[in-house]
């Protein structure tokens, strides 16, 4: 006689588990297991209520409702200053200056149109300075310095390349192109004053040790040289004899100039390990979110601060499709740090570049030039691009739910949206992705593996994504 054989199979063990409670972008707060709430990988969403939001955007620039004119066509190079001046209340205004090969455009914000000055030099740096109770922007070209004022530029006798300058003590500091370990300085009260002499202007020249100096910035009361790989500390004040130099940080990597910006009470800057935040003492990295992001290229660098916030903004060398619309630069790339509470904010596949910001009496924006619009931009929190959608991301880390050696099967989604949402699940090698509609509550599944790693997509003009659940089985 025979029998059959009976096996008591064991039940798997099944768990309902939320996707992730949407807390923003960390780098340092990544779990192999469910909730995710920090992610390193996520761009044009926004954090809000433990929701995925549309948060920032770019639009047209609008100053009281009113967009200005259009700018004049120009033949590819452009780079724009702000002048600023007071007014005879003493209200601050100012004048946007917007530089290319054939002179420059400028209009102020209360003017109707665009004027224009020939000039056959191209401009890539400025400061403003008051001189003699005029209020002046100091432009540096290929051919040397200009004074723009009252709509005319003036000749300024140093016939040098600048790479990039301050005010400091009422002199202007200035770092060469062409000589690169040297800083150069003018008159005390004079920036038409170059002349090198004890009691006129000069320079300071560098060993080197810390790579050719690229940026100069005056900050509580000390003027700070960045060079390629570190910082010095310049005290210097009206007699030049009392000047004192003194290194106080070195980089192993390579620090981009144009990023360096001060921030309130810091000095931010972004470099190839990292963004920075420097006190005038001690240096502290805030983020590794460029690592990777550099790695690929950083061009077409600028950024500024506003409202708290360090922006960041740059081309990236990566080739990816990144659903941008842009049609010219589909990889450049905005980085939001905001200082007060440590969040950041990543936008791709878009084109906002040159940024600075306009404040007047009136007005608190953070401005730039953009390849797809003819008009000024500025960033908003209108969450869309000229008033577009465009695609925003949010990926997971790899999850194994803390148990690496046990087989897993996901069974089902649970969600609650009031807009429509791709959610897609990689597998090892295959992946999936499903279309989350209002209309259903469950999409039931079967999708074995190790791990997974989870990605949500939208091109929604509006998204509010609450945190989906996952139903797991833990096979024994």
């Amino acid at each position: 006689m025979f029998y059959d054989k009976k096996y008591a199979l064991s039940k798997p063990e099944r768990k309902r588990l939320i996707l992730s409670n949407f807390k923003g972008y960390d780098e340092n707060k990544l779990s192999r297991s469910l909730p995710c709430d920090y992610v390193d990988n996520v761009y044009n969403f926004g954090f809000k209520n433990n929701s995925l939001v549309n948060l920032y955007g770019i639009s047209s620039l609008r100053l009281d409702g009113n967009r200005l004119p259009a700018l004049p066509p120009t033949d590819g190079y452009r780079k724009m200053f702000v002048a600023k001046r007071k007014s005879p209340s003493g209200a601050s205004e100012a004048t946007v200056v917007v530089a290319h090969s054939r002179g420059i455009e400028y209009i102020s914000t209360s003017d109707e149109g665009w004027q224009h000055i020939d000039c056959d030099d191209t401009f890539t740096a400025a400061v403003n300075y008051i001189y003699e109770d005029e209020d002046l922007l100091l432009l540096s070209g290929n051919k040397g310095i200009k004074a723009f004022c009252n709509g005319e530029l003036k000749d300024v006798p140093l016939k040098m390349r600048i790479k990039d300058m301050c005010v400091h003590s009422e002199r202007i500091y200035a770092v060469s192109e062409d000589e690169r370990n040297k800083l150069w300085f003018s008159d005390d009260f004079n920036p038409f004053n170059w002349n090198v002499s004890l009691q006129e202007g000069g320079y300071i020249e560098f060993d080197g040790s810390l790579g050719s100096v690229s940026a100069v910035r005056s900050f509580d009361n000390y003027l700070y040289v960045f060079c390629d790989y570190g910082i010095y500390r310049l005290s210097a004040y009206v007699d030049q004899s009392q000047f004192s130099l003194k290194k106080i940080y070195s980089s192993s990597g390579r620090i981009y100039s144009p990023s360096v910006t001060e921030c309130g009470e810091y000095i931010a800057f972004a470099g190839e390990d990292g963004v920075y935040l420097f006190d005038g003492y001690d240096v502290g990295r805030f983020s590794v979110k460029t690592n990777e992001l550099l790695s690929r290229g950083f061009e077409d660098v600028s950024a500024c601060y506003a409202h708290h916030r360090y922006i960041l903004s740059f081309t990236n060398g990566d080739g990816g499709d990144y659903g941008a619309i842009s049609r010219r630069r589909n990889n450049n790339m905005i980085l939001i740090f905001d200082l007060a509470d440590r969040s950041v904010n990543v936008m791709r596949g878009v084109s906002f570049f040159n940024l600075t910001n306009l404040n007047t009496r009136d007005y608190g924006k953070v401005i730039g030039l953009s390849e797809d619009c003819a008009f000024l931009a500025e960033l908003d929190k209108g969450g869309l691009y000229f008033d577009a959608p465009f695609l925003k991301y949010w990926e997971s880390g790899e999850i194994d739910f803390d148990r690496p050696s046990e087989q897993k099967v996901l069974r089902a989604i649970e969600y609650n949206t009031e807009y429509q949402y791709i959610l897609g699940v990689m597998a090892g090698e295959e992946r999936y992705e499903f279309l989350l509609s209002p209309d259903e509550k469950r999409r039931n599944l079967y999708i074995r593996s190790d791990a997974f790693r989870f990605y949500i997509k939208s091109d929604n003009v509006r998204d509010v994504i609450k945190p989906p659940a996952l139903v797991v089985d833990f096979l024994k």
